[in-house]
């Protein structure tokens, strides 16, 4: 450009050139203290009005320009400062740098740290292992078991060095025989069939050996409960196991079923059999019932030939002591006793008697006639003139 704004603005940037680290100060070296240049064009610079640059003096000076440092300073030249520059200059010192995410540094990666991670994760939920107020844990050292944890945190090797089976020892648990709605047919000592359901209560009396003595305690514990309880029942009859005896059945059945566990080393305790049902078969529920009305028949007729016998025989003792009482006096006075006796009879029997007994003495004694034939009294019949018929 020709003309005073070009010929200023030309030699502005000049006077940058000279003044910049890159070129050196005029008659000086290139080894001056390093920094960034400032890319402002020549021609943002000559639109730069009086009045415009922060920090004006007056007579067109600004407070930058007096500086020693200014590089924009130069003989006979007084430049003004662009607004994107200063807020350039900010942001280099620091002022207003926008917020960025943290990142790894170059040429290293979040791989540790998920392994670190996974690793505490690890440690963590195999070596601690919080136990209950009624629980108990079994530590199994490469599958062999060795000690037991109390209850509280225990701490052990993580796995697969040891493992902890954690068991409720406390509480008591119900097994229900047979389970469902199903049968469980049994024979009694008088050969009748009986279908009988109960509830067995158990717990873990040793944990050791319930864990490590059988494979399965669960299967172990309902076959010895069904075997107890067949053997029990087949000592009863059919009456007793139908509602006499239950008592007795289920503290005998539970005194076998805790005698197998025992012998098979389970570790189980039996705290004792509910029996909830005890009754025939529903295929044979018909006939059960008539032969219980037959039998509830038999012992009301039995009921009745033991009454007619004891009275029978308390009327056979009542004769037998008046016999004896009167033998006791015959022997004291046969004759008398005699008579008596005779009287006595012929009293009786002629009371029952209707024939008429004549006063009159024959040589065979008195003549006895019967009673004249003589018929019932008849209503009187009415005459045939007393009605209404005979006028």
């Amino acid at each position: 450009m020709n003309g005073p704004g070009g010929d200023e603005a030309q030699a502005g940037l000049d006077a940058t050139k000279r003044h910049s680290p890159r070129h050196g100060h005029e008659g000086g070296s290139e080894s001056g203290p390093a920094s960034p240049p400032s890319p402002v064009a020549p021609d943002a610079l000559g639109k730069n009005e009086p009045g415009e640059s922060p920090g004006k003096k007056a007579g067109g000076r600004t407070g930058s320009e007096d500086t020693p440092d200014n590089p924009w300073r130069a003989a006979g030249h007084s430049p003004r400062i662009d607004r994107q520059e200063l807020l350039r200059r900010l942001v280099q010192n620091g002022r207003g740098r926008p917020r960025r995410r943290w990142k790894p540094p170059v040429g290293t990666s979040w791989t540790p740290w998920g392994l670190a991670a996974l690793a505490l994760v690890w440690l963590g939920g195999t070596s601690l292992h919080p136990i209950g107020a009624r629980e108990q844990g079994i530590v199994a050292t490469f599958g062999a078991d060795g000690r037991t944890l109390a209850p509280g945190l225990g701490v052990t090797w993580p796995w697969p060095i040891e493992t902890v089976r954690v068991e409720d020892v406390g509480a008591v648990r119900h097994m229900a025989m047979p389970e469902g709605e199903g049968e469980q047919v049994m024979l009694t000592r008088d050969a009748a069939l009986v279908d009988v359901g109960y509830d067995v209560r158990w717990r873990v009396r040793d944990l050791r050996r319930f864990v490590g003595q059988v494979d399965d305690p669960a299967q172990t514990l309902r076959l010895a409960a069904d075997t107890a309880m067949r053997s029990t029942l087949a000592g009863l009859d059919f009456a007793q196991a139908m509602g006499s005896a239950h008592g007795d059945l289920t503290q005998e059945a539970a005194r076998r079923l805790q005698g197998l566990l025992d012998s098979y080393g389970t570790g189980i305790g039996v705290d004792g059999i509910d029996l909830r049902h005890a009754q025939p078969p529903a295929r044979v529920a018909d006939a059960w019932r008539d032969v219980t009305t037959a039998r509830q028949q038999a012992d009301t007729e039995i009921a009745q030939a033991r009454s007619w016998a004891s009275q029978m025989a308390a009327h056979a003792q009542g004769e037998a002591d008046a016999f004896d009482k009167v033998y006791a006096e015959y022997r004291l006075a046969p004759e008398v006793t005699r008579r008596r006796m005779y009287y006595e009879t012929m009293e009786r029997v002629l009371g029952q008697s209707d024939k008429v007994i004549l006063g009159s003495q024959g040589a065979a004694g008195p003549v006895v006639l019967p009673p004249l034939p003589l018929a019932p009294p008849q209503p009187p019949q009415p005459r045939p003139g007393a009605t209404g018929e005979g006028r």
